[in-house]
């Protein structure tokens, strides 16, 4: 299920990895290491509960990154599963334990269900609501928010730094942005702060990363200890921790906020300006009564919905898989017209249409 609650600022807050909920025909093919999900951002949407008084827009999915990674390329070859950094439906943990009963791993038919079902939803809902505020704002911040355990072998030996801020090297948002985020952490005691080290990015900030037409992506990577008592079953939130963060971090988003009105921004401010106003079809479709009750604002002449390049925002995501192996049952894929949609009301929730079941077999 999507979850998403509509704001008017020119700010979303994107979550793709607080999603717990795993379906029963793949929960019973996890071994004890998989069932643990000791690398999903737990709690992390506690930590932003502030969101209504920046009238922000928050997206999120209940699923979890072990059923699908919805900040990894669709693309992804099968072959990368046992490549936790890459896959798109992961078979290990970050340090590349084994989440999976022997012979249980999905196959290319499930992991294209599974992006059917789950995947292109989310970036679906991704993109209608940038298409949504860049209609009334003339610059439009997608903040891709995630947090990791501080120590993971293999990735984080050296102990994560309390933010982490990925910017694609940056090329995914205007610098003067870069300066407002790490400003608002750096200086603070206690925090420590990384750019584009430990993280650059995942596959949201990489893709929908146009500063040049108004759009600016940025990853923000927490580190749990930031926020939880344990990083470890049942990832207790410690009450002081997650008071003192929420405090930081919506001073961090009013200053983005802030920055989207004033002057500063750099060169692709004006190219934004000098573009025809050009304003994509929604991604997903309203029913009339959704329509006559939307209360959008007037689309000003800075308005652009990012219809040049849009191969490198797919409207219609779906995994590919090259190194697919034959198939061993003959299985009518899911319709996509039969895929949840997202309700325009200021907060909402996608309803479970009908579907195809998932698959547990190849």
């Amino acid at each position: 299920m999507i979850l998403v609650e509509e704001g008017q600022s020119p700010l979303i807050v994107c979550l793709p990895h607080s999603g717990t909920e795993i379906p029963n025909a793949v929960e019973k093919r996890l071994n004890a290491t998989g069932r643990l999900q000791a690398d999903l951002a737990w709690r992390l949407e506690r930590v932003f509960d502030f969101h209504g008084e920046l009238s922000a827009t928050v997206l999120r999915s209940t699923i979890s990154r072990y059923v699908v990674d919805l900040d990894r390329d669709p693309k992804t070859p099968v072959s990368a599963a046992q490549d936790p950094t890459r896959a798109l439906c992961p078979a290990t943990t970050l340090d590349g334990k084994r989440i999976y009963q022997e012979g249980e791993e999905p196959g290319p038919t499930e992991i294209e269900q599974r992006t059917l079902l789950f995947y292109t939803p989310f970036h679906k809902a991704l993109r209608r609501q940038i298409d949504r505020l860049l209609r009334s704002h003339r610059k439009v911040i997608v903040l891709d928010c995630q947090s990791m355990r501080s120590n993971i072998k293999g990735v984080t030996e050296n102990g994560l730094p309390l933010v982490s801020i990925g910017t694609a090297g940056g090329t995914s948002c205007d610098p003067d942005l870069r300066n407002v985020l790490v400003g608002s952490f750096k200086g603070r005691e206690g925090y420590t702060v990384s750019v584009d080290e430990q993280t650059q990015g995942g596959f949201i900030t990489h893709t929908f990363g146009r500063p040049d037409r108004g759009l600016h992506a940025m990853t923000l990577l927490l580190a749990q200890r930031s926020y939880l008592r344990h990083e470890s079953p049942p990832f207790e939130p410690d009450k002081v921790r997650m008071a003192r963060l929420t405090a930081v971090l919506q001073d961090a988003m009013t200053r983005l906020v802030d920055w989207t009105s004033v002057g500063g921004a750099s060169s692709g401010q004006n190219q934004v300006e000098s573009l025809p106003l050009q304003v994509e079809e929604p991604l997903v479709e309203t029913t009339d009564a959704e329509d006559s009750g939307s209360n959008a604002g007037p689309v000003t002449d800075n308005a652009e919905a990012l219809t040049e390049g849009a191969a490198e925002i797919p409207d219609d995501i779906s995994a590919e898989t090259p190194d697919t192996a034959p198939e061993k049952a003959e299985i009518s894929p899911a319709n996509p017209l039969t895929l949840p949609k997202v309700s325009s009301a200021q907060t909402s929730k996608v309803e479970d249409g009908p579907v195809t079941p998932l698959l547990v077999a190849e």
